[in-house]
């Protein structure tokens, strides 16, 4: 007898929920769009779109959308429509029952901006992504210089880990830039310490710091994590005595040697 009671009232209880669902779906088919609201949900940290450019984005994609029922926006398109913008990484559109239109931006996070020595500016960000230099906003992050060739590609939705697979691809050097500047991004000291790095015609790599008026010879990237720690314990004990304008180049060329020439 409990049992057939505990039945009836969740048959009860899925029946008032269908009910409820019914009203809300048929008040929301009457719903009218009277507000468009936009939120750049990290403008503190990337300023590389605007609410304003949000907006024309939108009215270019359909003007039928304030003053026109909820019920006819096709949401999802209008998300894929502003992730195209290079610098959009997640757009979120969702309405609610007083017929505001929210729009959620999440924008790209600039890992390093890359000048070439011949060829176009960008940026990689986080996820390995080119995006084109913004005339609003200038990410001061890492910058990287030199013969390095750009994709002919940029703002693509082609990851540079992508486009570097092949070892014997002229890009896979951007596919080792992007894990080092990761490394040195993520490090506790790198990633204060090293401003700059720069890839020589030879395609070895060398690094300018932010204390210190000397250049580090980095060499290849390869073992570069162990280099880097022998490079930190000369910061810490042999700077200690030295100081750290003393030397001119510190060259970490060659695995388990940090050979300095002095000024």
């Amino acid at each position: 007898m409990r049992t057939v009671f505990k039945i009836v009232i969740w048959l009860g209880i899925g029946l008032w929920f269908i009910a409820v669902m019914g009203f809300v779906n048929s008040e929301m088919d009457g719903i009218i769009c009277n507000q468009v609201e936009i939120v750049l949900k990290d403008s503190v940290r990337n300023r590389f779109v605007t609410a304003a450019e949000i907006r024309d984005m939108i009215n270019a994609y359909n003007s039928d959308i304030q003053g026109y029922p909820v019920k006819d926006i096709n949401i999802r398109d209008l998300e894929h429509r502003l992730e195209e913008n290079p610098y959009i990484r997640n757009a979120e559109v969702f309405s609610d029952i007083s017929g505001r239109l929210n729009i959620e931006i999440y924008q790209r996070e600039p890992l390093i901006r890359v000048i070439p020595e011949n060829g176009q500016g960008f940026y990689i960000d986080r996820e390995g992504y080119s995006l084109p230099l913004s005339s609003n906003y200038s990410a001061l992050i890492m910058l990287a210089t030199g013969y390095i060739e750009s994709p002919g590609n940029i703002g693509s939705k082609i990851s540079v880990k992508e486009s570097g697979e092949n070892s014997l691809s002229s890009l896979h050097h951007l596919r080792d830039l992007y894990a080092f500047g990761l490394y040195l991004d993520g490090h506790p000291f790198w990633s204060s310490q090293i401003v700059q790095i720069y890839l020589n015609r030879e395609g070895e790599y060398e690094l300018i710091p932010r204390v210190g008026s000397h250049q580090i010879l980095l060499g290849s990237l390869d073992d570069y994590r162990i280099k880097l720690r022998n490079l930190e314990v000369l910061y810490r004990q042999g700077f200690k005595k030295n100081g750290w304008n003393s030397y001119d180049k510190i060259n970490l060329k060659y695995l388990n040697q940090v050979i300095c020439t002095k000024r």
